[in-house]
């Protein structure tokens, strides 16, 4: 009789250390708890990696942005290289590349193409240089 005596008198004591493990559980794997805590952390870190990326993009756009406006060079290369554009009277040759030549020592031949344009982007560049040209950005058709 007194072993059920003596645990009526420590139940406080058994309910107390309980009640003590369920919170330290709640804390350690809840909702809010530390794992959830440790994953946010991680996908922060996630984040500003995306974000410092994304800024170092959008320095190189603003620049590349700025020198389509500014630098006539720049724009006639990417006419050029991009849209395929070539200068009237001007002949364009391509060459294989050395996948498509055949042997090692075969000598490349060069093909000719006629000039190509592409009447709308060609009409948008001579607009723009024509922009630049003129006093007040006014054109002069």
């Amino acid at each position: 009789m007194s072993f059920i005596s003596s645990a009526l008198q420590r139940w406080p004591i058994y309910l107390l250390g309980i009640l003590i493990v369920l919170i330290a559980l709640d804390t350690m794997v809840g909702e809010r708890g530390a794992l959830h805590l440790w994953r946010l952390r991680g996908e922060k870190n996630r984040l500003d990696e995306q974000n410092f990326r994304m800024q170092k993009e959008n320095a190189a756009l603003r620049e590349r942005l700025s020198r389509l406006r500014n630098d006539d060079a720049f724009l006639e290369k990417l006419a050029r290289e991009e849209l395929n554009l070539v200068k009237p009277g001007e002949v364009v040759y391509r060459f294989a590349s050395r996948e498509k030549r055949g042997a090692v020592g075969e000598i490349p031949r060069a093909n000719p193409l006629p000039p190509q344009h592409s009447r709308a982007a060609e009409s948008d560049l001579e607009s723009e240089f024509e922009k630049r040209a003129s006093p007040r950005g006014e054109s002069s058709r």
